[in-house]
């Protein structure tokens, strides 16, 4: 449950940070936090499930017949053996689960984002914490270890350095002395981090 625990407080972090200040937003941006707070409630839920579910000694067998068919609707080994609710129960987590939360969550957070006045660096921040939301979340997932993101890690200090200089380049004024050098910058850092990512 350690990855699980790790999942909610990056997306805990995600919609406050995004969220922060509330009274700094555009309308409607009460709304979408609903929606983010929603849909990082039910990914956590989801994925806190599926663990627990993998767990030695907890695995749900759901096939109880003796062929593991269910002759009264025909519905296949899924529902064999269940009650009516039981099916209907397992037919609304089927749906439920199948949604995905975490990519919902992460589009409303972002939209949650834009609602607010240009802050760069805020917009920088939510993007390492939104990304490293996503690689727990698919390492907990997976049940892989971290050293499995090893070949993606330049890829990754590339594209966060240049999240930076974008944030860099966004506080300058249109007209300063410094844009030349940085744009120029910006442009090399563009091509290393597409260099790096041809081999992934």
């Amino acid at each position: 449950m350690r990855s699980v625990l790790a999942v909610a407080l990056l997306a805990a972090g995600a919609v406050s940070w995004a969220a922060f200040p509330m009274s700094g937003a555009g309308a409607g941006a009460r709304l979408v936090l609903i929606a983010a707070t929603c849909c990082a409630a039910a990914s956590l839920v989801s994925l806190a499930a599926t663990a627990a579910a993998k767990r030695p000694g907890t695995r749900l067998h759901l096939a109880d017949g003796p062929d593991g068919a269910d002759g009264a609707d025909g519905l296949g080994s899924p529902f064999g053996g269940l009650s009516s609710s039981a099916k209907m129960l397992l037919r609304l987590w089927l749906v439920f689960s199948a949604v995905p939360w975490a990519q919902a969550m992460t589009i409303a957070v972002l939209v949650l984002e834009a609602l607010h006045p240009s802050r760069p660096w805020h917009t920088v921040l939510l993007g390492v914490v939104l990304l490293g939301f996503l690689l727990a979340l698919h390492l907990a997932e997976s049940e892989a270890r971290p050293v499995v993101l090893r070949p993606q890690l330049p890829l990754i200090i590339g594209g966060v350095c240049l999240a930076g200089l974008s944030a860099g380049a966004a506080m300058l004024p249109a007209s300063g002395s410094g844009t030349g050098w940085l744009s120029v910058l910006a442009a090399i850092a563009a091509l290393l981090v597409a260099a790096l990512a041809l081999p992934v």
